[in-house]
């Protein structure tokens, strides 16, 4: 007798682009004639609704606080490091694995099929061979950490679906202290259990970019989208960091209706201290006039080595 399977789909899907995509990939999903459970932390459309088989909505997305557990990256130049950290909002995608292992745990299929909405279904890009491996499954995570399970895509059998629905705790998580984020978390889970994991097979070229993908230049540069590319831009509550330039530049920054006129050297780092700075400032730079806001959803800290 054939086994018995169905999609898992995470998603979070707050903006019409994304949307499409989760409509796209369950259509490419429903060839399979695999039952759908969807599930989603906002309400979803009728056009979506109608497509799956389960649907799990839970409006109490579990963002952890500052303070509790914070996702946290870092960059050095030159004699400064420049951090950022936000609100960890990694453990809402281990819920959403456990409301799912919770649901399924008695229903009957032998095989849990995980996925994330914005995985690329095309057959030249997801690897779909995987969607028939009968046994419990996971790969490499979407950074191309080869020793970090992926939260992309992973299979589990019933016995390993119950383990996961019993053992994944939001207690459990904040009480890893050492910064990790849900991937560890759920690495740590799948060698605890003895689940397959394959290095090889990675997912880090398989995703549309809407969930998790990291780009160094919107994280640490205030100027990214915009039209200057000569340098970067960073800040913190109390400074500005004018970095990476890439030739001499003369550049006025307004802060506190306080102009600042200042001649940035090719390659040299210039910090502007403040120890006041308003939520926003003004850059002015060639033809370009920009307002730069401080972001509402991270921390920012410069500091000097």
């Amino acid at each position: 007798m054939k086994n018995k399977r169905i999609f898992c789909v995470q998603s979070y899907c707050n903006t019409p682009e994304k949307l499409d995509v989760l409509y796209k990939n369950l259509l490419h999903l429903k060839k399979y004639n695999y039952p759908i459970l969807l599930h989603s932390y906002l309400s979803l459309p009728d056009f979506i609704v109608e497509i799956v088989d389960y649907l799990i909505i839970d409006k109490d997305n579990p963002i952890i606080e500052k303070g509790e557990k914070v996702l946290w990256w870092w960059k050095t130049y030159k004699n400064y490091r420049i951090n950022r950290s936000w609100d960890d909002t990694s453990w809402t995608a281990i819920n959403q694995i456990k409301q799912i292992s919770n649901f399924l745990s008695n229903e009957d299929y032998d095989y849990h099929i995980f996925l994330n909405y914005d995985l690329i279904m095309s057959p030249d890009k997801f690897q779909e061979r995987l969607i028939e491996e009968n046994n419990s499954f996971s790969g490499s995570t979407l950074s191309g950490d080869l020793d970090r399970t992926s939260l992309l895509f992973f299979i589990l059998n019933k016995a390993d679906l119950k383990f996961f629905a019993s053992n994944l705790s939001l207690e459990d998580y904040l009480s890893k202290k050492d910064g990790r984020m849900a991937e560890d978390y759920f690495h740590d889970k799948v060698m605890q259990r003895g689940i397959l994991f394959e290095p090889n097979i990675r997912f880090s070229d398989s995703i549309q970019g809407f969930f998790g993908n990291w780009h160094e230049d919107r994280v640490f540069n205030g100027l990214y989208d915009r039209k200057i590319e000569d340098f970067k831009l960073f800040f913190g509550k109390d400074n500005i960091l004018l970095y990476e330039s890439k030739k001499d530049c003369e550049v006025e920054i307004i802060a506190n209706n306080i102009n600042y006129n200042i001649n940035l050297k090719k390659d040299t780092p210039y910090l502007l201290e403040l120890f006041n700075l308003p939520n926003s400032f003004i850059i002015k730079y060639k033809d370009v006039e920009e307002e730069i806001e401080y972001p509402k959803d991270s921390n920012n800290k410069i500091e000097k080595l």
